[in-house]
């Protein structure tokens, strides 16, 4: 959806590097294989970053050798195999693609968005069937989102809260969670979606600052030492929860993303480069390995 969440590559070791992507390539098969190749094109490195959530608390990623598709001029790669980790993340990816398009259509009358909802009718049906209580709580998540919007809310706190609920609803809905884990999970997962919604408005200000849609940041006129406490203080709830799970492997992966890979990302935007974590050529070259 976003594509704040990921790792800072550059100092991902070789082994953990082959995890991340191998777990991205897994995710990327497990939509084809559920939904269908159109499907795929909404792969997200948020729904990556919840398959390896899940993997490192159960250490029971299985990896192979395999290659991408069409692509075997590439030669083989580590790939994830086929799991309920998996199958859960790629409905969460339909989900959360097919109400985010719902969302921009509705907010920016954007024909491309409406197209993608269209596109993905029949997958959201087939996800939403499979998965009736998070998918009403997404929705209860958006509506809340649209009727602030529809209010011009100044306060950011209301906005991040209705989508650090939504976030948090998705880990805990998750099968393979153990009860254990759910609590530190959930806080983890609610402060990463307070994060996530404040990275993506101050990225935003300039385009909605245009087009007159909602932004908090813009309503509360806030400057930009204040949002970087914000920003820090939920980044930073969500790594102290993060430290009380218990991680097995692919645990590094996800060490590298809490600890490095959402600075980057903050210190980017909060600079002024727009979009996500990683840099151009990086994403680029993500993009190019999709099957």
């Amino acid at each position: 959806m976003f594509g704040y969440i990921r790792p800072l590559e550059c100092e991902l070791k070789v082994r953990e590097q082959a995890q991340y992507r191998g777990v991205y390539c897994g995710l990327c098969k497990s939509i084809g294989r559920r939904y269908g190749q159109i499907e795929r094109l909404t792969l997200s490195y948020d729904c990556a970053f919840l398959a390896l959530t899940l993997f490192a608390i159960n250490g029971d990623a299985v990896f192979a050798q395999g290659n991408c598709g069409p692509r075997v001029y590439r030669g083989k790669r580590t790939i994830a195999q086929p799991s309920t980790t998996l199958d859960y993340a790629a409905d969460v990816n339909v989900l959360l693609a097919w109400h985010k398009a719902a969302d921009d259509a509705a907010d920016d009358k954007s024909a491309k968005a409406a197209l993608a909802r269209v596109a993905l009718r029949r997958a959201y049906k087939k996800a939403a069937k499979a998965n009736k209580t998070l998918d009403y709580d997404i929705g209860e998540s958006m509506k809340t989102l649209h009727a602030l919007e529809a209010e011009k809310t100044a306060s950011i706190d209301e906005p991040s809260n209705a989508f650090g609920k939504l976030l948090s609803a998705v880990i805990l809905h998750a099968p393979t969670l153990p009860s254990s884990e759910q609590k530190a999970a959930e806080w983890m997962y609610y402060n990463l979606g307070k994060w996530v919604y404040l990275m993506d408005a101050w990225d935003d200000r300039d385009k909605d600052g245009e087009s007159g849609s909602y932004n908090p940041f813009l309503l509360s006129k806030m400057e930009q030492e204040q949002a970087t406490f914000f920003l820090n203080v939920a980044r930073n709830e969500a790594i102290k929860a993060y430290d009380l799970l218990t991680l097995q492997s692919p645990g590094g992966v996800l060490e590298n993303i809490m600890e490095l890979g959402l600075l980057h990302a903050q210190t980017r935007v909060l600079a002024g480069e727009r979009g996500c974590a990683a840099d151009k050529t990086a994403t680029q070259k993500d993009k190019g390995d999709k099957e």
